[in-house]
């Protein structure tokens, strides 16, 4: 009797728990890097340690029905060509707008593009499937596999994404106190602004793709293989990072209110199937 009800409470407390298993994980080994202790290659690899609390979790809610589900998601391909276009070069697009704007506004053309665009198109391409393989599918078969459908039926899509956005910026914050990692020393207010807004894109991406792990990984990948420089330059200028922070909000309103337009009130709670 008392482990049905031990099960009955982690189904119905299913998403806190994914949540502090996902932080027990990974900051077991992110924090004593970020205080210096060395790691080696165990430090870099272990973003995928949000996937292995998505599985982790799914098995112990919901069983073998839980993992398919993941499975399902992870595989879903069929969502029509123009999103793969999107979401692979939507970031890239995106990037070169930021870079452009910055060089209207007195900025270097070679400072503000996207570092990737000096790679050749084979290393791009292998860059690109290094990402996917690592931060895409380490994060994304978590924040958007397990967590997102959960919050959509319990919340508002806005409000799910932003909940979602809040978790996923506390999640990284060690990596702004390691040395080498791609956000040290980013300022911790531009990190949250910057992902509650990447949160709201993915999720429209998500619903639109009918809950595709496969496109979410995609579009990660793709998203800090163009990235522009997030943080501030040697002299502090927040130029280029603040441009990019505008027009991401920018486009998150955009999006968001053209989905309400085109759904309207079934745009508050989404069930993804």
């Amino acid at each position: 009797m008392a482990r049905g009800r031990g099960w009955a409470w982690l189904r119905r407390h299913d998403l806190s728990v994914f949540f502090l298993t996902v932080f027990a994980l990974t900051w077991v080994v992110w924090i004593p890097r970020a205080a210096g202790v060395p790691m080696g290659v165990l430090g870099d690899l272990w973003t995928w340690a949000p996937a292995v609390a998505a599985v982790s979790s799914a098995a112990l809610s919901q069983g073998r029905a839980g993992v398919r589900d993941l499975g399902r998601r992870l595989v879903l391909w069929r969502v029509g060509w123009i999103w793969y276009l999107l979401v692979l070069l939507g970031p890239l697009i995106f990037s070169v707008l930021v870079a452009a704007v910055d060089v209207l506004l007195g900025g270097s053309w070679t400072a503000a593009r996207p570092s990737a665009l000096a790679l050749s198109l084979p290393a791009i391409a292998l860059t690109l499937a290094a990402l996917v393989l690592t931060d895409g599918l380490g994060e994304e078969l978590a924040w958007r596999g397990y967590a997102l459908p959960r919050l959509l039926v319990r919340h508002r899509m806005l409000a799910a994404s932003l909940i979602l956005g809040v978790v996923w910026w506390l999640w990284h914050l060690p990596l702004v106190w390691t040395v080498g990692a791609a956000i040290e020393g980013e300022p911790v207010w531009l990190l949250l602004v910057d992902l509650l807004a990447k949160s709201l894109l993915f999720t429209i991406v998500f619903v639109h793709t009918r809950g595709s792990v496969l496109i979410a990984i995609l579009l990660h990948a793709s998203t800090n293989l163009f990235a522009v420089s997030p943080a501030p330059g040697t002299d502090g200028d927040l130029t280029l990072p603040l441009i990019a922070l505008a027009l991401k909000w920018l486009l998150a309103a955009v999006t968001f209110a053209a989905w309400y337009r085109s759904t309207g009130a079934s745009w508050r709670r989404s069930e993804v199937s």
